[in-house]
C-alpha cells in the first residue's frame, strides 16, 4: 500500500488563525491529509513560498473559501523543527466542474493614495506640475479583517480631482480579496481538492510604505534595517532584533520616494559591508529578523552519483530540511584539488541561493557565486548597473 506523505516524511502542516485576526485563537493539525505539498526557501528572505494540498469535504471547502485568507501555516517534521512558516495568501477550491479562487490577501488596498503630475490645462500649452501626493484614504473595516494592505496609484499627468478620484475608485474596488469561479463540464472526478499558496512572512514587509523625513543624517545599515522593521503598521515582524548583526556602513537615513519596506531593505542588503562582502536578510521562524554576513566555510556535502545532501560529518540531510544562504561541497568533482580559503572560486562549492522542496523526497538547488562586484557598485551608487 502507498504511503501518505506524512508517513512517508512525517511532515504536518499547523494552521491557525490569521495573526491579526479578532477570532478566537485556534491551531489544527493535518497529517494524513495533506496530498501534497512543496516549498521554496531563498538566501533572501528564507521562507519564500509554499504549496499545500489538502482532502476535505464540503464544509472544509466553504470554511476554506470564507475564512482561509491569512491564516497561519507552519510546517514541522517529525524532529519539531520548523520546515516553513508563513500565511495563506491565496485559496483555491475544485469541487466536480467548479473551481473557487480567492485571493491574493496581498493584492488588495486598503490605505490608498496616488502620485501624479497637475497637468493644467487652462493655459496654452498646458503645463505639468511637480510631482504630487493626494492624502491617503482608508477602509477600517477591510484594515480589521486583513491587516493595513498600502497601495500607491501611478496616476500619470492629470488634474487633482482626478487623482483624487482614481485613488477612491481604487480602494472602492480592491478593500476586499478578488474571488473568481469556474465551471467546467468535464468535472474533475469526485472529491474535492482545497490547494493554499502560502507566502513567508517577510512578504508583509512589502505592504508599507516607508518614509523617513525628521532626520536628514547618515545612519548605519544595521539601524535603518531595525527602523524599517519598526514602521510595520500591522507588527507582523518580531521585535526581536538580536539576530541583525552590527553593519557599520553608513546610508542615508532621509526617505522620501514613498519606497516600500521591503524596497528599502532590499537596498541596504545590497550594500554589504565595509569590505564589501555580501549580507543576507532572512526572517525566520517565529517570524523573527535575522541579517548577517554568509558563512565562509561549506555546510553540506553530495556526490554527484549519490543526488544526496549530507552534512560535513555525513549525516543524511532531510530534503525537506535543506537552508538557503550555505555552501555545498560536491565531494567526487575535480577529486584531489586542494581546497583554498575563498569558496567562491572553487568550482566544486555551490552557495544555496534557493532551494525547491517537493514532498515526499524532491529537491531542487538554485546556486550562485557570489562576488564583491554588486556590493561595490550599489555602494557607489551604481545600482542600475548590476544585473
Amino acid at each position: 500500500m502507498t504511503k501518505s506523505l506524512y508517513e512517508a516524511t512525517g511532515l504536518t502542516v499547523l494552521i491557525g488563525e490569521p495573526l491579526l485576526s479578532q477570532r478566537a485563537s485556534s491551531q489544527y493539525s493535518y497529517t494524513n491529509e495533506l496530498s501534497d505539498y512543496t516549498h521554496e526557501r531563498a538566501a533572501f528572505l528564507d521562507f519564500e513560498s509554499a504549496t499545500i494540498g489538502l482532502k476535505g469535504d464540503h464544509l472544509d471547502a466553504e470554511d476554506w473559501i470564507e475564512y482561509g485568507l491569512g491564516r497561519d501555516v507552519t510546517v514541522i517534521d517529525d524532529a519539531q523543527d520548523t520546515v516553513f512558516q508563513g500565511f495563506v495568501d491565496k485559496v483555491e477550491v475544485v469541487a466536480g466542474g467548479l473551481t473557487v479562487r480567492r485571493g491574493p490577501l496581498l493584492g488588495i488596498g486598503n490605505r490608498v493614495s496616488a502620485v501624479y503630475a497637475v497637468l493644467d490645462n487652462t493655459v496654452n500649452p498646458p503645463t505639468v506640475g511637480d510631482r504630487t501626493v493626494t492624502t491617503i484614504v482608508e477602509d477600517e473595516l477591510s484594515q480589521q479583517m486583513y491587516g493595513i494592505v498600502e497601495k500607491v496609484v501611478s496616476a500619470g499627468q492629470i488634474s487633482t480631482a482626478e487623482a483624487n478620484h482614481l485613488r477612491d475608485t481604487f480602494l472602492e474596488e480592491n478593500k476586499l480579496p478578488e474571488t473568481s469561479q469556474g465551471i467546467n463540464s468535464m468535472g474533475s472526478g469526485p472529491g474535492i481538492t482545497i490547494r493554499l499558496e502560502v507566502l513567508g512572512y517577510g512578504h508583509w514587509l512589502n505592504v508599507y510604505i516607508y518614509n523617513q523625513t525628521a532626520i536628514s543624517a547618515t545612519t548605519q545599515i544595521s539601524d535603518k534595517i531595525e527602523a524599517v522593521l519598526t514602521a510595520d503598521p500591522n507588527n507582523i515582524i518580531s521585535t526581536y532584533y538580536a539576530n541583525i548583526d552590527f553593519n557599520g556602513v553608513l546610508v542615508s537615513a532621509f526617505e522620501n520616494d514613498d519606497p516600500y519596506g521591503l524596497t528599502v531593505i532590499k537596498e541596504l542588503v545590497s550594500y554589504g559591508n565595509v569590505t564589501y562582502n555580501r549580507w543576507l536578510f532572512q526572517i525566520n521562524r517565529n517570524r523573527q529578523a535575522r541579517y548577517f554576513q554568509p558563512p565562509v566555510d561549506w555546510e553540506y556535502q553530495i556526490s554527484i552519483g549519490e543526488n544526496e545532501l549530507r552534512t560535513r560529518g555525513g549525516a543524511l540531510v532531510p530534503p525537506w530540511s535543506i537552508k538557503p544562504g550555505k555552501w555545498i561541497f560536491v565531494n567526487d568533482f575535480l577529486t584531489g584539488r586542494s581546497m583554498g580559503e575563498d569558496l567562491r572560486i572553487d568550482p566544486r562549492m555551490v552557495f544555496v541561493e534557493s532551494v525547491t522542496y517537493t514532498a515526499p523526497y524532491t529537491f531542487k538547488i538554485e546556486g550562485s557565486k557570489t562576488n564583491v562586484v554588486k556590493q561595490i557598485l550599489s555602494q557607489f551608487g551604481m545600482k542600475g548597473l548590476v544585473s
